[in-house]
Order: C-alpha cells, then sequence, then structure tokens
C-alpha cells in the first residue's frame, strides 16, 4: 500500500503537465543559483580570509525577490524546486561516500562522527524546550549542527511536519549553521597547542565539530593535508548517517502524538537513493568523473532548493524569529565543539 502511494506521487510530480506549470518558478530559482555558483566560482565571495558560501548568497537573492512568490506562475515552481529538487539533491550527495573511505581512519573518526550526529540531534531537541521553542525546531537545528549543516537542514525540513513558520524556521537555520560554521571554521584550528592533539586528533576534531563540508575542507587546508584528509573522512562519515538521522526524526515524530505529529511526515524515500549510490561508489560502479559531476549537480540542485526557500522567506519574519532560536544553535554548536573534545580525550585514554 505504502508502495503504491510512492508511485502514485512520484508519478504526478514528473507529469508533463506539472512539469510545465513548475518550468518558470525552477528557472528563476536555478538562474538565482547559476549567480552564487559564477560569483563563488570567480572569487567574488572572498574576502581576504573571509568567504561567503554560495548558498548563503543565493539565500539573500532569493529573500530580496520575495514578493514575487506571490505570482501564480511561479508558485508550483517554487514548491517543486524546494521539495523535489531538494531531495534529488540530497539523494546525489551519496556518490561521494565509499564504504572504504569512511573505515580507513580506524575506530576514532567513526566512533566521533556517530556521537556527533545522534547525541546531537538529541540534545537539541532537549535543549529546544529549555529555551521555550518546539521540539520540531530543536531536532531541525540538531540534525544540521550534528549532521551537514544545511543540506541536513533541508533533509530533516522534509520529513518534519509543516507549519506556519516552516519556511522561516529553515532559512533561519540554514543561515544561523553556516555563520557559526564559519566561525568555528577560523577558530578552532588555532586551538591544537591549547587541546594538545596530535595532528590525527586535530583532523578528526575539525572534521566532527564543524557543520558543512566545506568549511571542514577550509579549516582542515590550513592545517596541511595530513589534517585536511582526517577532517574530510570525518566529515564524511557525519554525512554518511544522514540516512538513519532523517530516518529517525521521521520515527520520532511519527510517534509523538498530539497536534505536532497529525501531518505524518512521508517515507523519506529519497534517503534510499542516497544509500544505494553509496553502494555503487563502494563496489566502485561510478567512475571518478562521473563522482565529480554528480557532486556538482548534488550542490547546484540543493542551492536551488534553497533559492525557492529565500523566496518563500520573508526577512521581517526572519527578524522577528528572537534572540531563543539563536542561543539554542550557538548552545548546539557548542556542545558539540565539546562532545568531540572530551570523546578524543577519553578515547585516547582508552588507547583507541
Amino acid at each position: 500500500m505504502r508502495n503504491s502511494v510512492v508511485a502514485t506521487e512520484l508519478a504526478r510530480l514528473w507529469a508533463p503537465d506539472n512539469l510545465r506549470r513548475s518550468a518558470p518558478g525552477i528557472a528563476l530559482c536555478a538562474a538565482i543559483a547559476a549567480v552564487a555558483f559564477y560569483a563563488d566560482t570567480r572569487s567574488l565571495l572572498r574576502f581576504g580570509a573571509v568567504w561567503v558560501p554560495p548558498l548563503i548568497l543565493t539565500l539573500v537573492i532569493g529573500m530580496a525577490l520575495q514578493p514575487l512568490s506571490a505570482k501564480p506562475v511561479l508558485k508550483p515552481g517554487l514548491e517543486f524546486a524546494g521539495r523535489t529538487l531538494l531531495r534529488i539533491g540530497v539523494a546525489l550527495l551519496g556518490a561521494r561516500l565509499t564504504l572504504g573511505q569512511l573505515v580507513e581512519g580506524g575506530a576514532l573518526p567513526i566512533v566521533i562522527a556517530l556521537a556527533a550526529v545522534g547525541c546531537t540531534i538529541v540534545f537539541g531537541a532537549w535543549a529546544a524546550r529549555l529555551f521555550g521553542l518546539n521540539q520540531n525546531f530543536g531536532l531541525l537545528t540538531g540534525c544540521a549542527t550534528g549532521v551537514c549543516g544545511a543540506a541536513a537542514a533541508m533533509a530533516a525540513s522534509a520529513v518534519l511536519p509543516k507549519h506556519e513558520n516552516s519556511d522561516r524556521d529553515l532559512a533561519f537555520t540554514v543561515m544561523g549553521v553556516n555563520f557559526l560554521s564559519t566561525v568555528v571554521m577560523v577558530i578552532y584550528p588555532t586551538l591544537k597547542e591549547t587541546l594538545g592533539f596530535s595532528l590525527f586528533e586535530m583532523g578528526v576534531f575539525l572534521g566532527g565539530a564543524i557543520h558543512d563540508v566545506a568549511q571542514v575542507a577550509g579549516a582542515g587546508q590550513t592545517m596541511g593535508p595530513q589534517v585536511l584528509s582526517d577532517a574530510v573522512i570525518t566529515k564524511l562519515l557525519r554525512v554518511a548517517a544522514l540516512l538513519p538521522a532523517i530516518a529517525g526524526i521521521a520515527w520520532w515524530v511519527a510517534r509523538s502524538g498530539g497536534p505536532q505529529s497529525a501531518a505524518r511526515p512521508t517515507p523519506p524515500v529519497f534517503l534510499f537513493g542516497f544509500l544505494a549510490l553509496a553502494a555503487l561508489n563502494s563496489l566502485g560502479l561510478i567512475p571518478a568523473s562521473v563522482r565529480d559531476a554528480v557532486g556538482q549537480i548534488s550542490a547546484f540542485l540543493i542551492i536551488t532548493a534553497i533559492a525557492a526557500l529565500g523566496m518563500k522567506t520573508s526577512l521581517l519574519a526572519l527578524v522577528r524569529i528572537g534572540m531563543a532560536p539563536v542561543m539554542l544553535l550557538i548552545t548546539e554548536t557548542i556542545f558539540v565543539g565539546l562532545l568531540v573534545v572530551g570523546l578524543i580525550y577519553g578515547l585516547r585514554a582508552a588507547g583507541l
């Protein structure tokens, strides 16, 4: 029964009439994403040591064009880009992973990655209540902080119940995790002597405690190729945990009862595409050139979805979100950083 529902939904989404109605909105979102990509490739988003991720520029341009979102000709495309293209983009992330890469660093990166993902999501749900916020908002921000930043936030939003402020909360989370990820990208590499970490431990720390892949790579690069490699491997382990993390969030929401779960999330079918591509890549069935191309397509689709998110988000509503969500994101960032540091010390003492 569930399979037939999924097949019917897929057929509806990809019906020619639906695609024609969606074309104008998709084209506008893709154009915004293309502008951001072009600016990034031309180093127009670098100001000295400061780098503005293209997804932030995309989000800002989208919010500037928010009045256009009310136009009937654009609405179907915005919905299609923000939902369907997002899920395809997340599924394609799986092509970047191989099981060999994920285990070559030994037990330490695996333990750190799994703890960072699981504990931060649970902590986010608990801390949200502490700050007087909805538990689902804590799951959203906890997933973004614990897994892989904006991509995880978008994926979590796809399985969380929708409400009138869903787009605002998602836009805030995307911007917030990227800002904090950029801040810690600058700070964390300077802590090596203070923490007393080896180069390997430093790479695991950066990969386990920084939110976004790009900022992990940026921080690792400042410390040399060894740290960069270990940081990226640890970060990829966190990305690989996206499938169980989103499935777990969907299960958590579905069993919570009450009005929050009245709109049951659909099965995260797109994540099985993520897993299938990771398996194919692990078997060596995806050539390097194809893998690189798929990675670029994935990044472009996710940024296109962020353009749609920006166009559906009121800047005024974002400004009015208040200090509690800001403090929640900061607290989650501090939590995952301290968790990773503590685990590295503990596992070192245990001889792992």
